[in-house]
Order: C-alpha cells, then structure tokens, then sequence
C-alpha cells in the first residue's frame, strides 16, 4: 500500500488522503466521492489512476477503470444510456469524470440525489422512466477540474476535496531526472532545466520527452550544461518557461513604461481577455511584472530581459 504512488513526486498530502481512501475502500468496501482539484498540469489524472490502480474488487481482483471528460457529456440521458447503463451498472468499476466543471447542469441536478448517501450506500434514481442502480460498494466516483469555483456548490459539497498544490523547483528537477533515468545529468543541471517547466509536472514531462530525443540524436546517454544551451537554442526555450507573447508585453512594458490593458490589447493584437486570462498569469505569478490600474515591468522582469 505505501507504493500505490510510486514514482510519482511531491504532493505529500495529496499522498496521504488518497492512500487512506484507498485502505479504507479496500477495507470497508466504499471509498468516498472524490474531487481532484488543482492547476492544470499538476498531475490530477496520473494520481488518479494510481489511486484507481489500487482499488479492488470484492474478490480480491483489480478494479477495472474508466476515464470520461465530461464535455463529451451532453445531457443527464447521455450518460444514463451511453455510459452509466452499459458499463457501470451493476459492475465493480472506479470512474474518473475530467472536466467536471463541463458536466451538463441536469447531470449534475442527478448527482445531486445520486451522491446523497448520508444513511446508505445504494441509490435508485428514477430518469427516463428507468431505474437506474448505484452500488458505492462496487463503484467509486473520482471527479477532476481545474475549475473548482464553477462547480455548483451543493454538488461540490458531495465531494471530498483533494487539493493539489504547485511544485517547488527542487520537485521538478527531482521529476526530470525520474523521467529520464537513464541520462546521465552534469551536477546541478536539471535543478536548471526545472526552471524552464513553470512548476508544471506535465511541461517537465514534455521537456523529458524532448531532451530525450536530443541524446537519442546524438547516440550519448550523457546531456551537460552544452547540450542544454544547444536544446535551448534550437528550440527557443527561453528563462523561466517565457513563451513569445509573454517576452513580447515585457519587451513592450521596458519599452512604453506603464501601459493600460487596452494599450497592450492594441499593440499585442491580443484580446483583452486574453491577455488577463493567458499572457499575464505566468508574468505575474513570478514577479515579472505587477498591476496596479496600469501594467508595469519590475526589476526582476528587465533582468529576464537582458538574458
């Protein structure tokens, strides 16, 4: 039970909540609804399968899993008829829903009878002039969003929430070197390369993938300081992760002084919306720049500049 996540690093609390959901399921024979909730990228999915993997059937055996992301859910009767009839009915089954903030808002109005389970573990619910059978003791529930504020609250309060936290420099590099266990790293190099994954699990993977690919290329296991600046150049990976646009409003920011967001908007070419809900997060979530009425570079930002 202690290697349900192996492999998988960082995420302590997120650790230890599934792995007592998980003895308590394999104890007990239920395990409560579960939310994954956190920031793309941070590993929702892969924890939630290893939390699935764990979970057995009343003889003992593997539970089976499925993953559904809910915008392919149109309506309640879709996923009466198209998923929950012929696969989960009445099987021993884990189901992880993604995307849960897409969920149809009549699904949810179900899921609102459906995960109301205070006195027991079996609910009947009447849909369609159907009866339709839950068996928490054969089925377990795991819902993921990034979007945990859109969830309708009371459905939201069905749930136990499992909430994921960003990862520190030194758990990325710690990522990095478990993705690519058979490179061979200069000292202190991937601690570098972790700065350029936006403390993001999925980005380092990607990034894993690509360094792979170069040593594959070059027929050396070994990947130093040289190869990483040749990687960099070739693939304009920039300090920090900076993508084109957001290099772009810090140029603009160093260039104009305090510009409005309409300003930005008319020069970037990018809508307004944009550039609050993409470009600017990143920047401002590493001190790049601030906002107070009107955008400004800071210092730290002029210093990624001249980089």
């Amino acid at each position: 039970m202690n290697n349900i996540f192996e492999n998988l690093i960082g995420q302590a609390e997120v650790k230890n909540a599934l792995s007592f959901f998980s003895k308590a399921q394999n104890k007990t024979g239920v395990a409560p609804f579960i939310m994954m909730s956190g920031a793309k990228g941070l590993g929702k999915t892969e924890f939630s399968k290893k939390f699935a993997a764990s979970l057995k059937n009343k003889n003992g055996s593997k539970r089976p899993f499925l993953e559904v992301n809910c915008s392919t859910i149109k309506s309640a009767n879709a996923f009466f008829e198209q998923i929950f009839l012929p696969i989960v009915m009445h099987n021993e089954i884990t189901i992880l829903m993604d995307e849960a903030h897409m969920l149809p808002k009549d699904l949810v109005n179900a899921f609102l009878t459906v995960f109301n389970t205070e006195k027991t573990n079996y609910k009947e619910y009447h849909h369609a002039e159907q009866i339709f059978a839950f068996d928490f003791s054969k089925q377990n529930f795991i819902f993921a969003t990034t979007e945990l504020d859109k969830l309708f609250p009371p459905f939201k309060d069905r749930l136990n929430i499992v909430d994921f936290k960003p990862y520190t420099k030194d758990e990325m590099g710690d990522i990095i070197k478990v993705c690519c266990n058979e490179i061979k790293f200069e000292d202190g190099l991937p601690l570098q390369i972790a700065e350029t994954t936006r403390g993001n699990a999925r980005s380092a993977v990607k990034r894993c993938k690509e360094i792979h690919l170069y040593c594959e290329s070059k027929n050396n296991p070994t990947f130093d300081l040289k190869d990483w600046e040749e990687l960099c150049y070739t693939l304009s990976i920039k300090s920090l992760g900076l993508t084109n646009i957001e290099v772009e409003i810090l140029s603009i920011l160093k260039d104009r002084g305090r510009c409005s967001l309409q300003m930005l908007s008319a020069v970037t070419g990018m809508s307004r919306t944009a550039i609050q809900r993409d470009a600017e997060i990143h920047l401002l979530k590493e001190g790049l720049m601030k906002v107070d009425g009107l955008r400004e570079i800071t210092g730290k930002g002029l210093n990624i500049l001249d980089k």
